[in-house]
């Protein structure tokens, strides 16, 4: 990885024939800025390589500035989990118990769409709501994973938009189909790798969501009932965890509805600050 005092980002470019390049951006610790040059890596999640190993640029490969760059989701995840009611306040909001246990559920890799995307509102029904999370990005694989180890499993962090459809939430028994849609998922825009074998400093990271500008949901991630460790722990215990897997970490208070013309902007701060996340809903 970079040296010390580095963070690496990790991203996907789209390109003009549609193809697609995993490329790495290195700065002081700020999200990359539209100055920065992104360099084209080899797939750091794709099976035989090893994000331990130096990231070095392809010889003769893409290489641009990032605000040139149009972002595909950061990975291509052989699954994509996510927690429900991970805080109790958003448990509350919604008129639901607070779990006891962490409450997974599946979004398919289908619904990831990368920064800046513009995403269909489905017709016909009353409410869909945004939903600001944190994302961990799973980099070695791994099943039974204790919680104590499974900060050596987590690759780093990202962003991601739960998009839900509370009509269809509420009919079914499971939420595959209010989760599920194409574009439900905006994820990015990049992958800020983190040190491996580090707890998350949750207390000092502050997740907002905001809608056409005004923020609607804001909170500590301190609050989350389950940290990635114990989801990890969790979920690995069901299923072998995959490098390039994304985990949606549950979402805090303030959810709110969606229209067509709306745009979400996601974006975390403090000590792990991210690079903000937009979407547009037509």
């Amino acid at each position: 990885m970079s040296d010390a005092g580095d963070v690496t980002w990790l991203g996907r470019v789209t390109l003009a024939d549609g193809g697609e390049r995993a490329v790495r951006v290195v700065t002081r610790g700020d999200p990359p800025a539209p100055t920065d040059v992104a360099e084209e890596i080899v797939d750091p999640f794709a099976a035989g390589v090893s994000l331990a190993a130096p990231l070095a640029p392809v010889a003769g490969g893409f290489r641009g500035a990032v605000g040139g760059l149009r972002l595909a989701p950061p990975t291509r995840p052989s699954k994509v989990l996510a927690v429900g009611r991970n805080f109790r306040a958003h448990a509350a909001e919604l008129g639901n118990e607070v779990p006891k246990e962490p409450l997974l559920f599946f979004k398919p890799p289908s619904c990831l769409v990368g920064d800046d995307a513009e995403v269909e509102l489905p017709r016909g029904f009353e409410r869909i709501d945004l939903e600001s999370e944190l994302v961990v990005v799973i980099g070695a694989r791994g099943r039974r994973i204790a919680a104590a180890d499974a900060w050596h499993h987590i690759a780093g962090i990202t962003l991601g938009n739960d998009v839900s459809n509370r009509d269809l939430q509420r009919r079914d028994d499971q939420w595959a189909r209010a989760k599920g849609y194409d574009g439900f998922g905006p994820v990015g825009p990049w992958i800020r790798l983190t040190p491996a074998g580090v707890p998350f400093p949750l207390e000092r990271m502050r997740i907002t969501g905001s809608l056409n500008g005004e923020v609607r949901q804001d909170s500590s991630l301190g609050l989350m009932m389950f940290d990635p460790a114990a989801i990890v722990e969790c979920a690995s215990a069901v299923m072998t965890l995959e490098p390039g897997d994304l985990i949606f970490m549950g979402t805090p208070q303030g959810v709110s509805a969606l229209t067509p013309g709306d745009a979400v902007t996601i974006e975390l701060t403090g000590e792990w600050p991210l690079a903000r996340l937009t979407t547009r809903f037509v």
